[in-house]
């Protein structure tokens, strides 16, 4: 993620990869959009995860995991914040 120090932290560009549940690493790209343009806060980062399980397709066996999905990007935005 890509921000603007100058405009107060408008996230720039977004680029957001999750591991752990599918086959290979996803790339949430609805989330992605969801960001840009946006300020790179926890709100932001709260209301943008919405969807981030948008296009999921759950098999019997790990239908749990869209659910999870949302919170690892919360919580690396909050990391990522803080760290800046």
């Amino acid at each position: 993620m890509s921000t603007n120090p100058r405009d107060g932290g408008t996230i720039r560009q977004a680029r957001i990869t999750v591991d752990g549940v599918g086959t290979k690493p996803w790339r949430l790209m609805t989330l992605e959009r969801a960001l840009t343009g946006r300020p790179a806060t926890v709100d932001a980062f709260v209301s943008a995860v919405g969807n981030a399980a948008e296009g999921a397709r759950p098999l019997m066996h790990n239908a749990y995991r869209p659910a999870l999905l949302p919170r690892a990007p919360i919580r690396a935005f909050t990391v990522l914040r803080e760290s800046r």
